[in-house]
């Protein structure tokens, strides 16, 4: 439990990372450009929705180094290559919770702290991107 724990965490300060600097650039490169709100808009959903994607990557691969170290792995025969554990991963990141992947042993932890993550960096992304749509020309 302890390792899952320590890669629960490395995982969750990594992404958080990349999102703090996507929000940064959004609201930097945003702030002084004279772009219209359409085209703020989409710079900031492009740019947000890429940190999301790098995000679900980095869990893949907390997944994928989590089943080497044998703390877990995934109930399914057929989950065999890393885009099986990255669709896994965006299901999970998403909260969307599909079910025809499931993790075992303390992967289990891992997928649980991967939805709460990613719960509160959608939310940061939609703040983010209400302060974009709304923030007059400057």
């Amino acid at each position: 439990m302890a390792w899952a724990l320590l890669l629960a965490i490395i995982l969750f300060g990594l992404s958080g990372l990349v999102h703090v600097r996507a929000m940064t650039l959004v609201m930097n490169g945003t702030g002084h450009a004279p772009f219209a709100k359409p085209v703020r808009f989409l710079f900031a959903l492009y740019s947000l929705a890429t940190a999301h994607i790098v995000e679900v990557g980095v869990y893949a691969l907390g997944f994928s180094v989590g089943e080497l170290m044998g703390i877990g792995g995934f109930e399914q025969e057929n989950v065999d290559t890393f885009m099986d554990v990255f669709y896994f991963s965006l299901v999970n990141y998403s909260s969307l919770g599909l079910g025809d992947i499931y993790p075992t042993d303390h992967l289990r932890f891992l997928a649980g702290v991967e939805a709460l993550n990613g719960f509160l960096l959608i939310s940061c992304s939609a703040s983010t991107i209400f302060l974009v749509v709304t923030r007059a020309k400057e």
